[in-house]
């Protein structure tokens, strides 16, 4: 029998009500989200360029016969093979960066939530980014470090889209070998022949976690410039990866009683008294950073350089007794043209 058209309909259950709003607030949302997603997409940048090194340009500077004498800026090298490093050192860098890696797909919710409510409740302290490891890729890939909602959501849209075409791995190594360490250095190979003049295959656990400490901020924690915070931020590495169990507490006692040595200058730049003196006149001659690569011809002679700094060093010795603590030496030719130039005993030192 019809019910009649003026009749109540029946009413929906508890459980039949609850279904139908999810469902309506489910389409809804998802109307949402892509519509979200859509306007933020409009202006990715082209993700062609996941191949090309962007670098500030750098400026070579050689001695009359050609010979290299030094390179102030980038410093890039062959990428490294992930699988050639010790176990350990992609551990440091996902253990103080991202120690849900190898579970999330490009972002983690729960990390972003957590790094806003310590910004809210910590004014003052230094603020915490919440972003993945996958995260930081695409930032140092595809876009600027400028702070604003549009390139914070094109980056978990590329971060994701990241996941979506390389594995972990292919992606803890494009983050190693891109990401910048400081110091002009750019992926891990260029840097631990810039801190420690050797191989990145041939880090030290001690090294590794130095090199991952700058992560949290490549000129604050530049192992160089800023060794006693470098140090208290391996430290906080080292911690990690033994809570994380990717090392042992005796492993870390060890890395704690081995010193690491840091190299104030890569140990191929020679005439670096000389190279700074010359490096500010260059700058000051074209009138702005280098747009591309440069290669400037001086009048240095490096075997003359290396006799003059063996004499001062000899001279300073010799004298030591005398009080003498420093010494200095510029050579030149019969025109005026600087053959040595050497500004003290140790570059490194001072």
């Amino acid at each position: 029998m019809a019910r009649a058209s003026g009749a109540p309909r029946a009413r929906r259950s508890p459980l039949q009500a609850l279904i139908y709003w999810s469902l309506v607030l489910g389409v809804w949302g998802l109307i949402f989200i892509v519509a979200f997603l859509a306007v933020f997409a409009t202006d990715l940048p082209d993700t062609s360029s996941l191949y090309s090194v962007k670098r500030q340009p750098s400026i070579s500077y050689l001695d009359r016969s050609g010979a290299l004498v030094a390179v102030r800026g980038s410093q890039d090298s062959p990428p490294v093979d992930i699988d050639q490093l010790p176990p350990y050192v992609p551990a440091a860098f996902v253990a103080i960066e991202d120690r849900q890696f190898y579970h999330h797909f490009g972002f983690n919710p729960w990390g972003m939530a957590r790094a806003e409510f310590y910004n809210l409740t910590h004014h003052g302290a230094p603020l915490q980014g919440g972003s993945t490891i996958t995260q930081q890729l695409a930032r140092n890939l595809f876009l600027t470090p400028t702070q604003s909602i549009r390139r914070k959501v094109q980056e978990l849209i590329l971060a994701v889209w990241l996941e979506t075409r390389f594995s972990k791995k292919q992606i803890l190594a494009l983050y190693l070998n891109r990401v910048d360490f400081g110091g002009g250095a750019y992926g891990i190979e260029a840097a631990s022949q810039r801190y420690f003049n050797h191989p990145a295959a041939q880090l030290t656990l001690g090294e590794a976690a130095l090199l991952a400490a700058t992560m949290k901020g490549p000129s604050r924690y530049n192992p160089v410039a800023n060794s006693d915070r470098a140090a208290k931020r391996a430290t906080a590495v080292l911690e990690a990866m033994v809570e994380t169990g990717e090392i042992t507490p005796a492993q870390r006692d060890a890395a704690f009683a081995a010193p690491v040595h840091v190299s104030a200058t890569l140990a191929s730049q020679r005439a670096q008294y000389f190279t700074d003196y010359l490096d500010a006149q260059v700058r000051a001659l074209i009138g702005r950073e280098p747009t591309e690569d440069l290669v400037v011809e001086t009048t240095l002679d490096l075997p003359i350089q290396a006799a003059a700094e063996q004499a001062v060093r000899a001279g300073v010795t010799a004298h030591g007794d005398q009080g003498v603590q420093q010494g200095a030496l510029v050579a030149l030719d019969g025109q005026g043209r600087i053959r040595a130039y050497v500004g003290g005993v140790s570059y490194a030192d001072s």
